[in-house]
C-alpha cells in the first residue's frame, strides 16, 4: 500500500504558520503482522515500518505521536507505527487492515 504521513489531512494541503505540510509517502510491500512472529498486534490498529522509514520521518522533523493514511486503490485505513523494525521494502500491518484495503498476501 501507499503510506503517507502528514500535518493537516494526512499530508493532503495546508500547514502551520505558513510552512508547507511535512509529508511521507512511500510504497512498500505489505504483510501479516503474524510473518514479523507479532501476532499480539492482529488486534490493534499498530504498523511495522522498516528503519529507513524512521530516518526519513526523524528529517522531517515530524510531530507526534505519528498517524499515517495507508492507501491501496481506492481503499483507505488510517493507523500508527509501533515500531520500525520490518524488513527494508517492507511494511507489516494487521490482517485486518489487509482486508479493508483488498489486499492479499
Amino acid at each position: 500500500p501507499k503510506m503517507m504521513h502528514g500535518w493537516g489531512g494526512f499530508g493532503m494541503g495546508g500547514g502551520v504558520g505558513g510552512f508547507p505540510p511535512r509529508r511521507f509517502e512511500e510504497q512498500y510491500h505489505c504483510y501479516s503482522v503474524a510473518y514479523a512472529d507479532k501476532a499480539d498486534l492482529e488486534k490493534g490498529d499498530k504498523i511495522l515500518l522498516p528503519p529507513s522509514a524512521f530516518d526519513t520521518l526523524a528529517r522531517l522533523q515530524v510531530d507526534y505521536p505519528m498517524l499515517f493514511q495507508l492507501t491501496a486503490g481506492d481503499r483507505t485505513t488510517h493507523c500508527g507505527v509501533l515500531e520500525f523494525t520490518a524488513e527494508e521494502g517492507c511494511v507489516y500491518i494487521p490482517f485486518w487492515m489487509m482486508q479493508n484495503l483488498l489486499i492479499e498476501e
